[in-house]
């Protein structure tokens, strides 16, 4: 049996990580960052690595792949990250900033579009963000996302930030361009 994060310690949270675990990607915990790593050519992603990955803020991230059941989903699986989220992302004492809620699902429909496309740097071309309810702080909720659409470069992505009793608190649709292809 894996260990995860203690945070990921609650029963819906376990009883997710425990279903479908043979059709689940090993899920990965991101290390915090306390330090300041140098910035790499490419995709550095230090929104995330340097700036939320802190004790504060994204407290652990698990990133997996399960089988969707969404009827939209033009492939049979979803990307879902399970977040324990602090009070350093806060807008409001105890509730995530709506910033925050739109940077996450864009970074889940992004990885969602970069799988299907094959693509590492597809751009966010437009982005609709529904806001439900409050994301409140301290806590762990899950996001997922699943391709709905792909035609030629562009891909459409949907996304959900759920809390633990499926509640939807975010929802958001997205297209996503790949770079043109470099000419020889």
């Amino acid at each position: 049996m894996m260990k995860f994060h203690s945070d990921f310690d609650i029963p819906w949270c376990q009883s997710l990580l425990n279903s479908n675990i043979s059709n689940v990607e090993i899920p990965t915990e991101h290390p915090l960052r306390t330090d300041r790593p140098p910035i790499h050519e490419g995709v550095s992603n230090s929104m995330f690595t340097q700036t939320l990955y802190t004790p504060f803020a994204i407290r652990a991230q698990m990133s997996f792949k399960r089988p969707t059941s969404e009827v939209d989903a033009i492939i049979p699986w979803e990307s879902c990250y399970l977040l324990s989220l602090g009070s350093g992302i806060d807008g409001k004492s105890g509730r995530a900033h709506g910033g925050f809620n739109a940077l996450i699902l864009d970074q889940i429909t992004g990885s969602v579009a970069s799988m299907v496309s094959g693509s590492s740097a597809p751009a966010t071309a437009t982005m609709t963000v529904d806001y439900k309810a409050p994301i409140d702080t301290p806590s762990v909720v899950l996001c997922r996302g699943w391709a709905v659409e792909r035609q030629g470069r562009k891909t459409w992505v949907k996304a959900r930030i759920e809390d633990g009793q499926g509640k939807l608190l975010a929802s958001g649709k997205a297209l996503f361009v790949d770079p043109r292809p470099e000419k020889i």
